[in-house]
């Protein structure tokens, strides 16, 4: 543990995870950025790192800042995730990554496009009626929880998985009351995934590719059981959350959805636009493996830091009015699903989701009506946990 008279860097008493701050991070997020490039923070024993360019060049380093060590705020947590492909460094992470993208990249999820696009527009066809809805629940989860139930092929209920994965990441923060909960709950998770075989997933699913995997020698039978539960997070809360907050957006930007409307090559940019606003992971952990700098503020070996995507992508030093919906940013550079090896893996599948919701929305919604927002308590998840909306008719 790093001792605080070895910190030579800008200290903030600050609670990352009280629940005020949960709600809404923004001031939080810009008094961190504000006071260095790297803060340290006494109550967590972490150093907050929220300037966008040193989030970035901290997400390349995998050398340095290192996943392997655990990429969660308790040490506990950090030991039971080490067969995860996000509990892991270089070649192990990448041969279990490889495994993940045999289902997740770009080209493999192509085949999965045509079925996707007619679900979407299943879910706005039902919506499309001028009643009102619940976003998360009636136009947001639909989605995600199809994918599980289809793709993935685990038999177990969707919305079980849903409520274990959301623990989990709770269980990513400190050891607070909102942690010792998560952990409980997401025993569940870790029962589960410990008894999974082969003949327990759906012949031809991405779990039963994992096996297969197995079988081959790429990854071993720990590995394996865990990898199949690396793609519940991508195929769940973090997707539900962004498009949760894409209907929060549209609804509060008309101007916007009229440009789409008239353009829809914008749903693209609108859809990364939005996540980088939304940032539905807060940040991840990492340890520091090695004496080193961020920017001149001095790290020790053996300290950790806490990479905060939602408060880098909103730094105004790289996104002029970051807290404004603007169809004309650059695409490339924002961090909602991460940066550099660790990449989120269900990067293409949550854009394949969003974009397809969003097309099937233009030719029968005039408008998006929604509002208040409830806000979600999680400790790495951050988002809206309900939203009332309504689509008005074309």
């Amino acid at each position: 543990m790093t001792a605080l008279s070895t910190i030579d860097a800008p200290v903030l008493d600050l609670d990352l995870y009280d629940d005020a701050v949960l709600r809404d991070s923004r001031e939080a997020f810009a008094r961190i950025r504000d006071a260095g490039p790297a803060v340290w923070l006494p109550r967590h024993k972490l150093f907050a790192i929220g300037r966008f360019a040193d989030v970035r060049a901290v997400l390349r380093n995998d050398e340095v800042f290192r996943s392997g060590a655990g990429v969660a705020a308790n040490p506990l947590t950090n030991r039971l995730g080490k067969d995860t492909t996000l509990f892991s460094d270089g070649d192990t992470h990448d041969r279990r990554r490889r495994v993940l993208m045999q289902s997740l990249s770009g080209k493999a999820l192509g085949p999965t496009e045509p079925q996707i696009n007619e679900q979407a527009r299943k879910v706005v066809d039902q919506l499309a009626t001028g009643q009102p809805f619940e976003a998360t629940k009636d136009f947001s989860s639909h989605l995600p929880l199809s994918v599980v139930a289809t793709l993935v092929g685990l038999e177990e209920e969707p919305d079980r998985l849903l409520r274990w994965a959301a623990s989990t990441f709770d269980v990513l923060g400190p050891v607070n009351k909102r942690g010792r909960i998560g952990a409980r709950r997401s025993l569940g998770l870790l029962i589960y995934s410990k008894l999974l075989r082969a003949s327990s997933v759906r012949p031809g699913s991405w779990a039963a590719s994992v096996f297969e995997a197995r079988d081959r020698g790429d990854v071993s039978t720990a590995e394996a059981r865990s990898l199949i539960i690396d793609f519940v997070a991508p195929a769940l809360d973090t997707t539900i959350l962004a498009t949760t907050h894409l209907l929060w957006i549209l609804a509060n930007h008309h101007s916007a959805w009229e440009q789409i409307k008239a353009d829809p090559e914008l749903v693209s940019r609108a859809v990364v636009e939005n996540v980088r606003i939304a940032s539905p992971i807060r940040g991840f952990t990492r340890s520091v493996a090695e004496d080193t700098a961020v920017d001149g503020v001095e790290l020790p070996r053996g300290s950790r830091v806490v990479l905060l995507f939602g408060a880098a992508n909103l730094d105004e030093s790289a996104f002029p009015e970051p807290e404004e919906f603007k169809l004309d940013r650059p695409t490339t550079v924002q961090l909602g699903w991460g940066h550099g090896p660790h990449t989120c893996v269900g990067l293409h599948l949550a854009k394949l989701e969003m974009n397809a919701l969003v097309r099937a929305m233009i030719p029968q919604v005039g408008a998006v009506e929604a509002g208040p927002p409830e806000r979600l308590l999680n400790n790495t998840l951050q988002g809206i946990s309900r939203l009332p909306a309504r689509f008005v008719p074309c």
